[in-house]
């Protein structure tokens, strides 16, 4: 049994390993690391093989949209293997090392400037997860980019300025530079990665919807409060009403609308693995000590602006005693009179869906608390 865990520990290890790999985009440069090895160990075709070998198994397991790195190493072997084919025997393993990262560069430099059309193929279905991987990709392609080209205008200061008939092909250092930048990019892009990952695992994940409600993905709370109102997310609200007024407090300064503005306090975005009731709940348990409320569904629309685009879930919670008011333990908030609202309302005061809201809740909730008070009902 014990030998069963253990097995069963390793397997998830070498899978959470190999998973890392796949996803890294650094990892592209493993075949150009590789033959920068083999060329000074073995015959030149047999490193060439190898390396071209590497970049079509990171072709064939890499999702396309990290493996723009291994693209251009296998088109990088295949355009310089004719080049190996006439030079091989004229130059030694440095000098062919450094036609085919010449090459490599070249590539590096097409691609960026074929960024926009590739991004516009690969992530057209606006897929915030394939352009999050795409954009690393690139990331990682530039700074390879800068990093061997400011590696090659060094090779070329010490060809154009070496002494004593000392040839370029003779400087052992011209690899190791190279494969000290390499293996830097590809340490920092881990280290990178592990940071964000450890990140990810604290994140809220909000599901994206469509008007109906139906759930279409999910992306991370952080990436899309950048992206504006790009996807749009539901978010539940509970107006709270007591003695016919409507208790609102400011919005904290964290909120992504509207942050210091007038508003009910219970309000949350439903996160991923959240159904309505469980949000509602959670939105009012975050703010008070007694989350045992009367409430109502109200409406559901959809509401969006410059910054944010939600599926509004509207409840309203009508307390019925001062008991239970009290025991709700709200600070820095109040009861505002329906006088009081619409005194106020246009004056940059209140939350814009509040202000969106109260017009449907004078002419419903408020108007029959009115009519109850008074005993007006039929």
């Amino acid at each position: 049994m014990r030998f069963a865990h253990f097995a069963s520990f390793l397997g998830d290890m070498e899978k959470s390993i190999l998973q890392k790999i796949l996803k890294n985009p650094a990892f592209g440069l493993i075949p150009l690391f590789v033959f920068s090895f083999l060329i000074g160990w073995t015959d030149m075709y047999v490193s060439h093989l190898i390396a071209f070998s590497l970049s079509v198994a990171g072709f064939l397991l890499v999702k396309r949209h990290s493996r723009l790195l291994y693209d251009i190493s296998m088109v990088t072997f295949l355009l310089s293997f004719p080049l190996i084919v006439l030079l091989g025997s004229k130059i030694d393993s440095t000098g062919i090392f450094v036609a085919v990262e010449v090459i490599f560069v070249l590539s590096l430099i097409v691609l960026r400037l074929s960024r926009s059309k590739i991004i516009l193929r690969l992530a057209r279905n606006d897929n915030p997860s394939a352009r999050n991987y795409l954009n690393e990709s690139f990331r990682v392609a530039f700074l390879s980019q800068y990093g061997l080209s400011i590696h090659l205008l060094i090779v070329l200061a010490l060809f154009l300025f070496s002494v004593d008939g000392l040839s370029l092909i003779e400087i052992p250092i011209v690899k190791i530079t190279a494969q000290l930048i390499l293996l830097g990019i590809m340490c920092l892009e881990s280290l990178r990665l592990n940071i964000f990952d450890n990140k990810l695992k604290h994140e809220d994940w909000l599901p994206v919807v469509n008007e109906k409600g139906d759930i279409t993905g999910k992306i991370a709370k952080s990436v899309t409060k950048d992206l504006k109102n790009k996807f749009m997310h539901p978010v539940v609200r509970v107006a709270l009403i007591f003695d016919g007024k409507i208790y609102l407090t400011k919005r904290k300064n964290n909120r992504i609308l509207d942050p210091g503005k007038l508003d009910y306090p219970f309000e949350k975005y439903m996160n991923f693995d959240d159904d309505l009731d469980r949000a509602v709940h959670d939105a009012i348990a975050s703010e008070t000590k007694n989350d045992e409320i009367p409430l109502r569904f109200l409406l559901k629309y959809v509401f969006e602006n410059a910054t944010t685009k939600r599926l509004i879930f509207l409840y309203v919670s009508e307390i019925e005693t001062e008991d239970m008011f009290n025991s709700l333990q709200l600070q820095d908030g109040k009861l505002w009179t329906k006088a009081q609202i619409e005194d106020n309302l246009g004056n940059n005061l209140f939350c814009e869906c509040f202000e969106m809201e109260y017009e449907y809740l004078k002419n419903t909730v408020l108007l029959f608390c009115k009519r109850k008070r008074t005993g007006s009902l039929a």
